[in-house]
């Protein structure tokens, strides 16, 4: 379906504006729900994201990254990465940046609705704006079928499934909370950015928890408050650099976020017991630079 329902402007602050002008349907407006338009696999370009405005939508809109990999911004320069298999909500006024990473294009399905039904389902927590686990099954396109075919079973239908999906990412999102579920996927990003130092507001974002629940929900999956598990997650795998390779000291500080390599050396003392160049030294295996006179020499 195309863009036809929604106009683009730019208001005096530099944010776009999309905006809502299509009229909704007699039937969509008796039910409350209106799927505006509708696409599966939509392409935005590697980069894209590094180009896309500040923005807010008039209306609803879902999207599920099936291929490739992007980035998701919020004011206050909360960013985080998407994979596929992740989705992003975003509710009407939400100012946000979305689109591909610098490597690799976001490839989409997507939706975009509106209508009181949606309203109330904010209003009762239902649905809200943030990046959610959706899984790797394109769950879009039966609702993108529907709603091309414009007959009214299919456009009840599509409204109904729509509705069916939208409680269904709540309770999943609710069983995950308690199961760990978004928690071991915030884990793997933490991971995928060891130079990274992550606020708890970065982190509550991600699992779009208040940091009250962020906090507790960490606390109970790793038996850590999240400060000292990023610390030592960073210090644990400086550790493992260290001995696998022979990058100076500061680089290796660098490479996990320190930008002062003495701070580095203080707080791996207080971690392993030991200095790093001593860590480095005393361990068995570790890889170590040559000496001028252990240069291979060849018999002439």
């Amino acid at each position: 379906m195309g863009d036809d329902k929604i106009r683009y402007d730019r208001n005096d602050a530099e944010i776009n504006v999309h905006r809502l002008v299509g009229k909704m349907p007699e039937l969509p407006r008796r039910y409350g729900l209106w799927i505006i338009n509708a696409a599966g696999a939509g392409r935005s370009p590697k980069g894209s994201f590094a180009h896309c405005p500040q923005r807010r939508f008039e209306f609803y809109s879902l999207s599920h990254l099936i291929e490739g990999g992007g980035k998701l911004w919020f004011p206050g320069g909360r960013e985080a990465e998407v994979r596929p298999g992740q989705a992003i909500l975003i509710t009407p006024g939400t100012i946000h940046r979305y689109g591909g990473s610098e490597t690799e294009p976001y490839i989409e399905d997507s939706i975009r609705f509106c209508g009181p039904v949606a309203d109330m389902m904010q209003a009762a927590g239902v649905i809200s704006s943030g990046l959610f686990h959706f899984g790797s099954v394109r769950r879009l396109l039966p609702l993108i079928e529907l709603i091309q075919d414009p007959s009214n079973d299919a456009q009840i239908n599509a409204n109904v499934a729509l509705q069916q999906l939208l409680v269904d990412l709540y309770n999943e999102q609710r069983r995950g909370a308690a199961s760990g579920t978004p928690m071991e996927e915030l884990i793997r990003q933490i991971k995928s950015r060891p130079d990274h130092w992550w606020t708890v507001g970065e982190l509550a974002e991600f699992c779009n928890l208040s940091t009250d629940q962020l906090r507790r929900n960490f606390l109970r999956h790793t038996g850590m408050r999240p400060k000292h598990y990023i610390e030592e997650l960073k210090l644990r795998q400086a550790a493992e650099l260290l001995i696998s390779t022979t990058l100076p000291v500061g680089e290796v500080a660098a490479r996990f976020g320190y930008l002062d390599p003495y701070h580095f050396s203080r707080r791996f003392k207080a971690f392993s017991g030991m200095a790093p160049e001593r860590y480095r030294n005393e361990s068995p295996g570790a890889i170590r630079r040559k000496k001028p006179e252990e240069s291979l020499t060849f018999p002439r």
